[in-house]
């Protein structure tokens, strides 16, 4: 543990939760980065990409209410309850204003918070963002609340037997490393061998609390209507995501004025496990506002502009689409070296 970092015990409404701020390992000029992840993560999750960022942005991650070391959150908690979370520990910064990065998950708590706050939010990237979850994911989620035998993560089951669990953390690891294109992927089946690890490992109590995460996802609309108008935002993904597809990632970037929307190649939901060179890359450009044009590891679908006025996600946009208007062509920017997953 990097002995400058910074660790917060947090309480709102009763809810006690909590941060790490690791600071920037050089002087730099752009505004914290607060990282908000998946349901699977926590605030040490992300050790490569951590270290990769603190090269040149101070870096706040969560354990938010539900998550990691944080305490439970009622299941009729929604995501508004965990941007406010997220902002009471922005406050703690003592900064103005932020860059947010939300992943998975993480994404419509930093839209909400984003889109609440503009004010407060130097920057937005959404990575996996998803406006609904689909018909496969919402199978596999279901299957997950069955096999722990609990609704909303009251816990009123008992653990599966090893066959079934197995089944479902095979499941899981095929939309999160893309089953159909795996080979295609950098890295795809180490990151899934180290998935399906993971999830067996993973004890009863910790798996409660990820089936009441995702029940969170179902049958909701995950980014309220009337879009975003002030916050330059990135939104991406891996070109072989199935999670959150590309298509379901550009109609959330569609719902936001200055969005540029873009895929990483050779990657899936995992990028920041597959790629992660390129990853921290990409977002180390957006904070220094760099060009993001003519990247060897990004491909550039249209961004769509906003679909209706009141910048409702539906899908598929309304209105012709249109290159972003930032992004001009470029000299190409560096390529990451690959690391290995581990």
């Amino acid at each position: 543990m990097d002995t400058d970092e910074r660790l917060l015990a947090l309480t709102l409404r009763g809810m006690a939760y909590a941060c790490r701020i690791v600071p920037a390992r050089r002087p730099c000029g752009t505004e914290p980065l607060v990282l908000i992840g998946g349901a699977l993560q926590d605030m040490y999750s992300w050790p490569r990409l951590e270290r990769r960022l603190t090269e040149h942005t101070t870096l706040m991650l969560m354990d938010l209410p539900g998550t990691g070391s944080a305490g439970d959150l009622a299941s009729t908690a929604g995501f508004d309850v965990l941007a406010d979370a997220a902002l009471h520990a922005i406050d703690q910064l003592a900064a103005p204003r932020v860059s947010l990065l939300g992943a998975s998950y993480g994404a419509p708590i930093a839209y909400r918070l984003a889109q609440a706050h503009p004010d407060r939010v130097a920057r937005l990237i959404l990575a996996g963002a998803t406006p609904r979850v689909g018909p496969r994911l919402t199978a596999v989620v279901r299957q997950g609340l069955e096999l722990i035998g609990t609704d909303a993560g009251t816990g009123t089951g008992a653990p599966a037997d090893d066959s079934a669990r197995q089944d479902y953390a095979r499941k899981v690891v095929d939309m999160l490393v893309n089953s159909a294109t795996r080979h295609e992927v950098a890295q795809g089946p180490a990151v899934a061998r180290m998935l399906e690890r993971q999830l067996m490992r993973t004890s009863y109590s910790a798996a409660l609390r990820h089936a009441a995460c995702h029940e969170r996802l179902l049958d909701v609309d995950l980014y309220p209507p009337g879009g975003i108008d002030t916050v330059r935002t990135l939104v991406f993904t891996g070109e072989h995501d199935c999670t959150s597809s590309p298509e379901e990632n550009r109609a959330v970037a569609a719902t936001i004025a200055d969005a540029t929307f873009l895929l990483i190649r050779d990657a899936d939901h995992m990028a920041h496990l597959e790629r992660d060179a390129e990853y921290a890359d990409l977002v180390t450009r957006f904070l220094r506002d760099l060009p993001l044009w003519d990247l060897p590891y990004c491909q550039y679908p249209d961004t769509p502009g906003r679909p209706d006025p009141q910048g409702a996600i539906s899908g598929a946009p309304q209105h012709p689409t249109h290159p972003h208007p930032h992004a001009h062509p470029q000299a190409p920017g560096p390529k990451g070296p690959q690391v290995p997953c581990g």
